[in-house]
């Protein structure tokens, strides 16, 4: 086994079972509590945002992940499908449960895992408020291609020379909603 694995595990274990529940709800609860703050779209607008969010997982899972414990977390969350229906529920709870999350991983993550995991989060969070305004026009039957993502991300994560809650795509109510991530995760963008 992966000695690096081992640590990953390690932290998990030291997790009560509701505490590893809502670790791996963390990352899709975040995309719908930003999602779920701006309903000027209707609900097709929030259905086609949390169809995006699958997109979003995958990519970050695959191609975004900056620790081996952020990559568990998030393959966890995607594993776990089944349960989004209920994590659905109590979502204004999110930033109350990212905070208590964060105090619980502190003592148990070296700073810069902590970090690296706060990053993702907020990444996933601004990402799901500029992909359905992003998507607009886009006349393909699938609401959100994966390339349309990926370039939001690639400006997110690229560090452009933007600040990407100043994007002109991101609604009043989803700064709001993302501010409020932010302060419960105690992230600043450096």
């Amino acid at each position: 086994m992966d000695p690096r694995n081992i640590v990953v595990e390690e932290v998990f274990s030291q997790l009560s079972p509701a505490d590893e529940q809502i670790l791996i709800s963390i990352p899709y609860r975040i995309g719908l509590y930003v999602s779920f703050s701006d309903v000027t779209g209707g609900w097709e607008a929030q259905e086609r945002e949390q169809q995006s969010l699958i997109s979003i997982l995958q990519q970050f899972s695959q191609d975004f992940y900056k620790t081996e414990f952020t990559q568990k977390v998030l393959m966890d969350t995607l594993q776990a499908r089944s349960q989004w229906p209920t994590w659905s529920t109590g979502i204004e709870r999110l930033p109350a449960d990212a905070a208590h999350i964060k105090t619980i991983l502190a003592p148990l993550l070296m700073e810069e895992e902590l970090k690296a995991f706060k990053v993702v989060l907020v990444d996933i969070a601004m990402t799901v408020a500029m992909t359905f305004r992003e998507s607009e026009g886009d006349d393909s039957d699938q609401p959100h291609r994966v390339p349309v993502v990926r370039e939001i991300l690639t400006r997110i994560m690229g560090g452009g020379h933007d600040n990407p809650l100043e994007h002109t795509h991101i609604s009043h109510s989803e700064k709001s909603a993302l501010h409020a991530v932010m302060a419960a995760l105690d992230y600043h963008r450096s």
